[in-house]
């Protein structure tokens, strides 16, 4: 932390470097470049929140301590603190920039220059109080002739007093409203956020919301995660849990390195951590339903506003994105690459369900994938390296638990489709096995295990030779026998008369001889 005296040398220092800018072209093409920044890269008028969690999370990054981010809402105005690492003189000058003052080889993750800028959306006047400094950005200055001819997004202002009481050892931004017609909206999106908005953050482990108009209050809450991969997330009293695969990519191939996107903002990355997760239910089932992430699921730490992946199952990785997080570079080789081990990922997450004693049943339908046509994030980067080749994988595994407790091809198995149980029973193919009832299958069509009934298995005849020369033929057959007998079925004639089906015709009688006969011949 610097002193007073420190701090405003700083801030003086750095408005009179820009300031001395005045009469030349550069001072012209900044306005506009902060004009655009701040009003179109920006899309979301809530999206200073994200942007300042981010910021959060980095500022925690070396720290023990328990991150805590505070919102403070009311008509009018925004007050977001936070107990990260106080401002250095390097993020000031960030803040009074459009760069970037964050390392991503150090493991930062935000863009505290350029994120920033985002308040802008909703406010003409932003406050920012941290490590001894204070001070803000205002339109409206008195000492602006003409507040459009000025780059006043970063020429910061000292404040002597705040214009509301802080807390001088945490990090404070007050971001009063230029319409209070805001407050509502923001509101509405704050009350919206969920816990999955940091199912990724490591240091931020709690945030907390007042509505000050109405007294309500909120909180958010990363509770922690187990030896075993789960998470537990508490949004106001209620519990998620969600089961956790990380991999640590510590080898970028050459055709990633050679890639400009990679030169220019990845070039001295040495690794990076990739994570999918899948929701439970409170018996600790898996629960794909509830695991359909904020935003499209797609995160870069937080949320991506329009990166639909087209999964049930939120996906974390270092992506590429633009500044405003709309939006995914889906032809950055880097973020290529990061998509295809997150489908290695997810075989290596399928490999671990199919031996789990309970998920083995549930697993598939967490694989049941959206296709969102047109949206280029999906066309481009998730459709063909993500779900194309795990729906092939899918097609092709031998994962399906059988009722003979082994694992078999979804083309390999079938299911019955009378509601009581029979004996192993098989389709129009010998090579056939009958899936474990406890399977949850595939919602959509194409993915759906054949289904059978018995006049499949009466009909098949290749089928029931290969059972009659088994050792085990006869109990077999008495065991199918006894099945047809206990669940006779009903048919009815062209004049609607009912009756009970025999097998007369039916070649599945099992002499004394090992041969198979008519029931109308034995």
């Amino acid at each position: 932390m610097v002193s007073p005296y420190q701090a405003k040398t700083i801030i003086d220092g750095i408005r009179n470097e820009i300031e001395a800018s005045k009469d030349t072209r550069i001072w012209g093409e900044y306005i506009n470049s902060l004009r655009l920044i701040s009003q179109v890269v920006f899309t979301r008028s809530s999206g200073f929140i994200l942007e300042l969690i981010q910021n959060a999370e980095d500022a925690g990054r070396d720290l023990n301590s328990t991150g805590l981010f505070q919102i403070r809402i009311n008509k009018h105005r925004v007050m977001v603190t936070y107990n990260g690492s106080p401002f250095t003189e390097e993020n000031v000058n960030a803040l009074c920039g459009i760069s970037s003052s964050k390392k991503p080889e150090q493991g930062t993750v935000g863009y505290l220059g350029i994120g920033f800028k985002s308040v802008f959306k909703v406010t003409d006047c932003p406050e920012v109080y941290s490590g001894g400094f204070q001070f803000k950005f205002d339109r409206n200055y008195e000492e602006w002739d003409d507040p459009r001819y000025i780059p006043w997004h970063v020429l910061p202002i000292w404040v002597n007093e705040p214009s509301e009481s802080i807390d001088p050892d945490k990090t404070t931004f007050i971001i009063p409203y230029r319409e209070e017609s805001y407050y509502p909206a923001l509101l509405e999106e704050v009350k919206n956020l969920n816990t999955q908005l940091y199912l990724f953050l490591r240091w931020l482990k709690k945030i907390e919301v007042t509505d000050e108009l109405s007294g309500q209050t909120w909180e958010l809450e990363n509770v922690g995660e187990t030896e075993k991969g789960i998470t537990t997330l508490n949004q106001d009293g209620k519990l998620q849990r969600f089961k956790f695969f990380r991999r640590n990519l510590k080898k970028i191939p050459e055709w990633v390195k050679q890639d400009r996107l990679t030169q220019e903002y990845r070039a001295n990355v040495t690794q990076r951590e990739i994570v999918v997760a899948f929701a439970l239910d409170d018996e600790g089932n898996l629960a794909p339903v509830q695991a359909g992430a904020m935003y499209g699921g797609v995160y870069s730490f937080l949320p991506l506003g329009e990166a639909k992946s087209g999964a049930k199952f939120p996906i974390q990785a270092d992506f590429l994105v633009q500044p405003g997080r709309g939006a995914i570079n889906y032809e950055a080789s880097w973020n290529q690459w990061l998509v295809e081990q997150v489908a290695s990922l997810c075989r290596e997450a399928i490999a671990y369900f199919k031996n789990h004693e309970k998920w083995k049943y549930q697993f598939r339908p967490a694989f049941d994938f959206t296709k969102p046509m047109g949206f280029e994030s999906y066309d481009k980067l998730f459709g063909p390296r993500l779900i194309e080749p795990l729906e092939k994988f899918l097609e092709e595994d031998e994962w399906v638990p059988t009722a003979d407790g082994d694992h078999a091809k979804p083309s390999k198995v079938v299911k019955i489709s009378e509601k009581e149980d029979i004996a192993p029973v098989m389709g129009d193919q010998s090579d056939l096995k009958l899936v474990d009832p406890q399977v949850k299958e595939s919602e959509l069509a194409p993915f759906k295990f054949k289904e059978i009934d018995r006049q499949d298995l009466l009909s098949n005849e290749a089928f029931l030779e290969e059972k009659s020369k088994e050792p085990g033929a006869v109990n077999w057959f008495r065991s199918l026998y006894l099945w047809l007998r206990a669940h006779p079925l009903t048919v009815y004639s062209r004049n609607r008369y009912a009756y009970q089906e025999t097998y007369t015709y039916q070649k599945i009688i099992l002499t004394a001889h090992g041969n198979l006969v008519e029931g109308r011949n034995a």
